[in-house]
């Protein structure tokens, strides 16, 4: 038979306790390899790290250039939108004027380069006294078409 241990109370005084020395334990010397590796470690993870910090103002300079991009592209495509409907809107004026000269020419002039224009610079308006007008012909009556 197997005596049952004695355990000792922490409320029963005992006798004097022993006294024990603690010394730390000698380091053990690491090997060169060993101190090669961590010396790597530690350089890889310094290398990652600031790796990781120039990354991520990379990172976000690109996230916000998409974004401005993407809202140029919409406001391009707005703006080819809007133009191909004042296209339309114009094309449907012209024919509309087109239409109602045809059916009732009312005074209007085909353009012919004896019926141009020129307005002449203000500048040289100032220059001059005296403005000469050629003589005023009646249009002929004939159809516009464009």
């Amino acid at each position: 038979m197997v005596a049952a241990p004695k355990f000792k109370s922490r409320f029963i005084p005992q006798s004097s306790p022993n006294l024990t020395e603690i010394r730390p334990l000698p380091k053990p010397q690491m090997p060169l390899w060993q101190k090669t590796l961590l010396g790597i470690q530690w350089l890889s993870g310094v290398a990652a790290t600031s790796a990781l910090v120039a990354v991520l103002p990379l990172y976000g300079w690109s996230a916000l250039s998409e974004q401005q991009w993407s809202q140029a592209y919409n406001r391009l495509e707005s703006l080819k939108r809007q133009e191909r409907e004042l296209l339309v809107s114009n094309e449907t004026l012209r024919y509309r004027v087109t239409q109602q000269v045809q059916q009732a020419p009312q005074g209007l002039v085909p353009q012919t380069p004896q019926h141009v224009l020129f307005v002449p610079n203000e500048g040289k308006i100032a220059a001059k006294t005296h403005v000469e007008r050629p003589p005023v012909t009646p249009p002929p009556q004939r159809t516009v078409n464009y």
